[in-house]
């Protein structure tokens, strides 16, 4: 009984209450209006129309637009209630409005290294496209003075976390779409934390509110005020519909006095450093980078920082243009850059097409989520007939098994065009990774997945001709060690109903 109790007065229990009342208002909508009249059947194919027409000129990915005029009509009326409910989403075109509006304010204070551009597009021309993307479409610039550390394992990059935590003297900025308060990793960063707050380090933290709907109890607030630490909820759940839920902060990022910044694919949970065990050994990974580059991390905290605060504070200034800011030199380029899913540039994406498209030797990719549209499926295939080697790393145990019965209704397409597919048996991989020829390379938070490139906010760091590259490459090699190799053999052994099942599912892909 006192287990049921604690249940009920849980956050997870309100939680997930408030999402099935949505859902019930939606269906109970549905099924009212089906049987009002004649009058409302027709004007919901009116509205359903119209939504087609509006749907087919959005611009926006083939897959995206086949699957919501498929649902618009098979089910007229709850489809364009859905629709409007998800689609056109009003808060997060308000949020998107005051998104770029911040990010107009913060851009000025972004230095842009001009010479460091020349000297990239001299030694790499095929590369200098991509660089002079990110600069005008993601107000990323290309910096050369700084130096990137890559970590094969959460649980490393945790250790080197913690101790540039301890060392900071200015500022903490934190960023995370999960935070589980019951984890030892939790509790260890709040101690930190609290301790810094009171050497006066300024500390904020901002978090998504999906992400760790669950996992955080309803005093979370509380004990971070009573800490003296800053906090920000991204898109928080809201008891009546809310038409942001669509949208969520996927961003970690870790800024330290503007000095040192972390990124990759690791949230504040015990599996993601391997202190739990779930779906076996997880492997993550991530990256740490120092110099200059480090602001862009900054601007991009603080742009989602004063989209969501009220309080705000405007003092971009005061925390990008540190003129201390200095690095060692070493040979490379780094272009940090992040990705909104509410403007038309889909960074993300276009940044890993760009490197597959101008891959001359080989491709390594490492992504917990393989659910790609057709135009990610032809770069792939198209790499392989220009003689580029394609190797694709998945999870053999999965966290969610939709998807990676999704994944597999892509086996036979890439396996046949010649792409490598692995999975990593020991357990789950959660790395998002890209190495191509060995001079070039992703580490981020960016899946291979249709939430990534169109859904989430993300971020990632472009690497050219830096040393650390050499270590995503050992790691990849070390990791293949570990892998399965999925041939057609292999693949015509699954489950026929898992791939049956997958296959149907694929309908709803770009909405999963």
């Amino acid at each position: 009984m006192n287990r049921l109790i604690k249940l009920l007065y849980s956050n997870k229990f309100v939680a997930w209450a408030m999402l099935l009342f949505q859902l019930f208002v939606l269906a109970s909508g549905y099924f009212w209006l089906k049987d009002y009249s004649m009058l409302l059947f027709g004007t919901s194919s009116i509205l359903s129309a119209i939504l087609i027409i509006y749907e087919i000129n959005r611009h926006e990915s083939p897959e995206f637009k086949m699957t919501w005029m498929m649902l618009i009509a098979i089910i007229p009326i709850f489809g364009a209630l859905l629709y409007v409910y998800l689609r056109i989403g009003f808060i997060s075109k308000r949020i998107s409005i005051h998104h770029k509006e911040i990010k107009g304010t913060i851009k000025p204070y972004i230095e842009y290294e001009s010479d460091v551009k020349r000297e990239l597009d001299k030694k790499h021309p095929h590369i200098s496209g991509l660089s002079h993307y990110l600069m005008h479409n993601a107000s990323a610039p290309t910096y050369r003075n700084g130096t990137a550390k890559y970590y094969s394992l959460g649980e490393n990059m945790y250790e080197a976390i913690k101790f540039e935590l301890e060392n900071a003297k200015e500022f903490i900025f934190m960023e995370f779409f999960i935070i589980n308060s019951s984890s030892t990793m939790w509790k260890e960063l709040f101690d930190i934390l609290s301790r810094k707050v009171r050497e006066g380090v300024e500390v904020r933290l901002l978090y998504d509110g999906m992400g760790s709907l669950t996992t955080l109890p309803k005093n979370f607030s509380l004990m971070l005020n009573n800490a003296g630490i800053k906090h920000e909820v991204f898109a928080p759940v809201q008891p009546l519909l809310s038409t942001y839920q669509n949208n969520r902060d996927h961003r970690k990022i870790i800024v330290i006095d503007s000095k040192v910044a972390f990124t990759g694919g690791i949230n504040i949970a015990d599996e993601y450093v391997n202190r739990i065990n779930r779906f076996g050994h997880w492997k993550d990974n991530g990256i740490r980078i120092t110099g200059s580059a480090v602001t862009k991390f900054t601007s991009l905290f603080l742009e989602m920082w004063n989209t969501v605060s009220d309080k705000g504070d405007g003092e971009f200034k005061k925390y990008i243009a540190m003129d201390d800011i200095t690095g060692d030199g070493e040979e490379g380029y780094i272009i940090p850059y992040g990705d909104c899913p509410l403007d038309e540039d889909k960074v993300g994406k276009r940044v890993y097409i760009d490197i597959i498209n101008t891959a001359k030797e080989y491709v390594y990719i490492m992504t917990p989520y393989l659910v790609i549209d057709n135009e990610m499926l032809e770069a792939l295939r198209y790499a392989v007939d220009r003689g580029v080697r394609v190797r694709i790393i998945i999870p053999h145990h999965p966290d969610k098994v939709y998807a990676y019965w999704l994944a597999h209704t892509y086996f036979p397409e890439l396996i046949d065009a010649g792409v490598e597919m692995y999975e990593y048996t020991p357990g789950f991989i959660h790395a998002k990774t890209m190495l191509a020829d060995g001079y070039k390379g992703v580490v981020g938070t960016i899946n291979f997945d249709y939430r990534s490139f169109y859904l989430h906010y993300e971020c990632a760091v472009c690497i050219i001709d830096a040393k650390v590259l050499y270590d995503i490459e050992d790691d990849f090699q070390e990791t293949l060690k570990k892998c399965q190799r999925i041939t057609m053999e292999e693949y015509n052994k699954f489950n026929p109903f898992t791939k049956l099942f997958g296959k149907v599912i694929k309908i709803l892909a770009p909405l999963l």
